[in-house]
This record gives C-alpha cells, structure tokens and sequence, in this order.
C-alpha cells in the first residue's frame, strides 16, 4: 500500500518547483508509487508526423532503439489515443481496441517490460502537444486496482510536472544567468533556516513534512553550489535570494 504521507510529499514538492528536472520527478514518482517506467513526451503536430520537443523517459537505451528501429511508433496506439484525446489512455485497452498493434506489445514482452499502464494526456500550449506514460510491472487485477486508487493523484502529479516544466522553459528563455533561481519553497526554508530554525520547526511553520523541508534545502545546496545549509544560508544572503531577519 502507498504511503499516502508520501504522496502528498511528493504533490507539494512539485506544486512548488522542487523538481524542475524530468530525473527529478521520476525518481519521485518511482519511489513513491510502484512505477516500474515513466515517459514524457511534448510534441508539435505536423503533417506527416510529430515533431519532438522533448522526450524524456526510464526504459533504456536498448528499448528505445528497438522501438525505433522497428518504427513500432507508426503503430503505437498509446501514442495515437493520448496525443489526439484528453482521456486517460490505459494501455490494456488500447491494445484490445487495436489488435494490429500487437507487435509493439510483443516487442516490449520480449525484453522483459510489463504491458501495463497509463498514458495521461496533458494540457499544452496551442500548437503542442504533451503525455505522461506510467508503465508498472503488476498483474492485469493488480494494476487495475492500484490504478482506480492512484489515477487522480498521477494525473495532479503529471499536470504540475508539466506546469512546471512549462514554466522553467519560459523563465530559461527570459534569464541568461547561472541555474541560482530558487523556488518559492527553497526560498522560504533558507530563510527560515537563516532564522535559526531546525527541520522539524520549518515543517511545523510551513505545514508541510521534515522530508520535504530536507528535500527543498538539499535542492537549494545543489544550486548554490555549497556543501553545508549554513554556506548555503551565507550564499542567498550574498547574492540577496533571500530576505534577512
């Protein structure tokens, strides 16, 4: 059973910008849902195809060549019915729906990925568009049930990651400046933290758990490019991130 503590962790880290990296958020959602795989792809629509934005996934380099060596993405129904649709498209029905599509499925069962799934499609600017694929390693009963309990919990996830993805590509196009931008959050537990306050006193006062507090102050180290949170503290008031008490 998923902590479900965890759960709202991980939806708080990501509504506040804790995981402007696609590694990031994966290994979020991995660890705390039973993901076995996950695939982000934003795409422009053309004529004769897609046009790749951005496509970031788990599944390895050798899964990724056969599926394009076999040009087994011209018979993806997963991929059809996500990028055309604003439904959820779970992976068993789509490959009920499209027998044709078999040897995607087949292809993926010989290398040893399970078959179960659910790509989410995501809202996207005009002329764009975006999914989340979550692929676990279950039975059909077992994934099934998880699914019906987790569904809205990955969709929220997915919707924040991709916000978020949207928002930082913005802000990298305005901002020509070293990776020191801190979020909201990462902002408010230096700050706190400058104040003299432990872990468990900025969870209290934020209303949020000891493990997120760690998660945003280990972020902010690594973009202040320090080692400790008290260089990490001296670091944002140099540079004025923060405001001083």
């Amino acid at each position: 059973m998923t902590d479900q503590q965890a759960v709202l962790d991980l939806l708080d880290i990501v509504e506040y910008g804790g995981c402007a990296e696609p590694e990031q958020f994966f290994a979020l959602m991995r660890r705390t849902f039973k993901i076995a795989h996950l695939l982000y792809l934003e795409a422009e629509p053309l004529a004769d195809g897609l046009k790749v934005c951005r496509l970031h996934h788990t599944f390895g380099a050798y899964a990724a060549e056969i599926y394009l060596s076999k040009g087994l993405y011209r018979i993806d129904p997963i991929l059809r019915l996500a990028l055309g649709g604003v439904r959820p498209v779970e992976w068993a029905t789509a490959r009920r729906r499209f027998p044709e599509c078999e040897p995607l499925f087949h292809a993926a069962e010989e290398i040893g990925l399970s078959t179960e799934g659910v790509a989410l499609p995501l809202p996207s600017p005009a002329g764009r568009m975006a999914l989340l694929a979550i692929n676990a390693n279950m039975s059909p009963a077992e994934w099934s049930a998880y699914r019906r309990c987790h569904l809205r919990d990955f969709q929220l996830a997915a919707n924040l990651f991709h916000a978020s993805m949207l928002e930082h590509a913005a802000m990298a196009g305005a901002i020509d400046e070293r990776d020191m931008r801190l979020t909201g959050r990462e902002t408010e537990v230096l700050t706190w933290s400058a104040a003299g306050k432990s872990y468990w006193e900025i969870a209290t006062i934020l209303g949020i758990s000891e493990r997120t507090v760690r998660f945003f102050m280990t972020n902010a180290r690594r973009k202040l490019n320090v080692v400790s949170n008290t260089q990490a503290v001296a670091q944002a008031v140099r540079h004025a991130l923060i405001p001083t008490i």
